[in-house]
């Protein structure tokens, strides 16, 4: 079956480009599409100037409600920082709702209280304080969920920087058989909490299964997680949809052995993989200043606790996923920048395809893609068909308007920004790739860019190609 986005990008009714508006996705396609976008893709080493450390956020609901997978140091930024994007409405943080932290790691934690204390709004001050207050939510505004310690590091936090705000937050804590609770008592709790839950693993296979259900699109959407190895602990959460299509998407911490989470990831396959490949080998015939051997890069990237990209391809073919995207990218390996000079660029064009290469061989079944700070992935669902998308472009938009002007996707490299494809599909060729120096040099939107290492110039870069984009 071929991907939804390359059927209609040879439609002429896929874009519309006039003047007077923006570019317009159907209200079927916003909702009925799960999509993953990344806001950080580097690993500890970071952040650097081209990726900030790990979070991302999915939108698997259908209704532009928000859940957050870790929350490094800079979250909170990145959502100003995204780029232009005529073709989509970028995640904004008003939308989050849920927050899952997979380890303790200060690059996977550092942005949580920020997000908190934008999220949940200063105490009212001034003479209409004690009415503005009165309307409070007695719910909590927004829930986290993470391993033990989660819930004393919040709260922790908030008490030492005297943060108070106005709504309320919950942390669930997942426990497995040794750990501690941690109190919830009035006496303990920051102002601002709501006592949570402490969700206690499976005593025969430590996985925590239903920790959470919530109505999308076709039906329930249940979260389940299971441990995965790392120098420390550390959880991989799966999100599922509990009817058909049945689509899954399985997001992993860090780890160098995730096995123990593989029951959660079969029956049926998940239709992404997000896996972290920390390290990875580059020859010096790709990269010049290329030096480690391959036993030298596994060995210490083993013994971190960490992944290369053949691992992540592997663990991926033992699922049978149907998309697989690396993630956490060790600060070695920055993305291409479009304002970076023509060797320059093209040498770290040509490390992350290598990157790619790699987790694609192990892999076996598609392409897998190196993420890159504001990437985001579609999953359609299977039901969702050209037709009825086409119809509906034509009757809210040409029917209306008359003198819309109509042109392809593939004319605008934002629209490379989205990777999609059916939930019951496999990834194929046509997908994008960094090794294209046109794809890599339009994912991102640089406000000013580093000189050209050729001597060229530093001004800001502006795409050709939007001429309404400031």
């Amino acid at each position: 079956m071929l991907r939804l986005s390359a059927r209609l990008s040879h439609s002429p009714l896929f874009v519309r480009h006039s003047s007077s508006s923006r570019f317009h996705i159907p209200a079927q396609m916003l909702t009925t599409t799960m999509t993953v976008t990344f806001l950080g893709t580097s690993s500890g080493g970071g952040p650097s100037q081209s990726r900030n450390c790990s979070s991302l956020v999915a939108d698997l609901l259908g209704d532009g409600k928000l859940w957050m997978v870790d929350c490094a140091e800079g979250t909170l930024r990145q959502f100003q920082l995204q780029p232009y994007s005529p073709d989509r409405s970028n995640p904004r943080l008003s939308q989050l709702k849920k927050i899952f932290i997979t380890h303790m790691h200060a690059d996977h934690v550092m942005g949580i209280v920020p997000i908190l204390r934008n999220v949940l709004f200063p105490v009212p001050v001034g003479q209409d304080a004690a009415q503005i207050q009165a309307l409070q939510k007695s719910y909590p505004t927004i829930e986290l969920y993470g391993p033990a310690g989660l819930r004393t590091f919040v709260r922790s936090i908030l008490k030492m920087t005297s943060s108070r705000t106005s709504d309320k937050y919950v942390v669930h804590e997942l426990l497995n058989l040794t750990d501690s609770v941690t109190s919830c008592e009035p006496d303990v709790m920051h102002e601002s909490e709501v006592a949570g839950k402490d969700i206690v693993c499976s005593p025969e296979d430590s996985l925590w299964r239903d920790i959470l259900q919530a109505d999308g699109i076709f039906g329930p959407v249940a979260v389940d997680a299971g441990p995965i190895a790392h120098r420390d602990p550390c959880i991989g959460f799966v999100f599922r949809e509990a009817a058909k299509p049945f689509r899954k998407i399985v997001v992993l911490g860090d780890t160098n052995d995730p096995s123990a989470i593989v029951p959660l990831c079969i029956d049926p396959s998940p239709s992404l993989l997000v896996h972290e490949a920390t390290d990875a080998h580059i020859s010096p015939d790709i990269d010049p200043k290329a030096k480690r051997s391959y036993d030298t890069v596994k060995e210490k990237a083993l013994a971190r606790g960490h992944s290369i990209p053949e691992m992540a391809g592997a663990f991926a073919k033992t699922i049978g996923a149907r998309k697989l995207v690396l993630n956490h990218i060790g600060g070695r390996f920055p993305a291409p920048n479009p304002n970076e000079g023509y060797r320059l660029k093209g040498v770290r064009t040509n490390v992350i395809a290598e990157i790619e290469r790699q987790a694609t061989e192990a892999w076996g079944m598609g392409n897998a893609r190196a993420a890159w700070d504001f990437m985001r992935v579609g999953i359609p669902a299977a039901e969702v068909s050209q037709v009825a998308v086409e119809e509906q472009l034509f009757d809210e938009d040409l029917g209306s308007q008359g003198t819309s002007q109509w042109t392809s996707s593939n004319d605008f490299p934002t629209s490379y920004n989205t990777w999609e494809t059916n939930a019951g599909s496999s990834s194929t060729s046509e997908t994008p790739s960094y090794a294209s120096s046109r794809y890599a040099r339009q994912n991102h939107r640089w406000s000013k860019g580093p000189p050209d290492v050729g001597g060229g110039s530093s001004r800001p870069y502006r795409s050709r190609y939007h001429p309404e984009q400031k």
